[in-house]
């Protein structure tokens, strides 16, 4: 069997779980809302472990990216502003962020 066939089903495989999951999570989030008029819980009632993850995410995803743009094997050439690895790394990052202010915010 040809080992790019089995990497590509786990790749579909796992992406098809993400997707499950993330309409799960949406679904539960607007039984939430209808429930308490909030999408998650308020802020004082996150547990210390909660909060600190919450602030410690942006933090990492923030530093990884420094790390990524500056010193790995994606960080763009002599002369190049950046490269489209680099840039779809970054978007990716990027929404992380907004999604997880998002909830934070509701």
């Amino acid at each position: 069997m040809d080992i790019g066939l089995i990497v590509g089903a786990v790749f579909v495989l796992g992406l098809g779980f993400e997707f499950y999951t993330t309409f799960a999570v949406a679904k539960q989030l607007k039984e939430n809302k209808a429930k308490t008029g909030r999408y998650s819980q308020p802020w004082n009632t996150l547990h210390p472990i909660q909060k600190g993850l919450i602030v410690a995410m942006p933090c990492v995803l923030i530093g990884l990216f420094f790390w990524l743009y500056n010193y790995s094997i994606l960080s763009p050439g002599p002369g190049e502003l950046y490269n489209p690895e680099i840039a779809v790394v970054g978007l990716l990052f990027a929404l992380t962020l907004i999604g997880s202010f998002w909830m934070v915010r509701n």
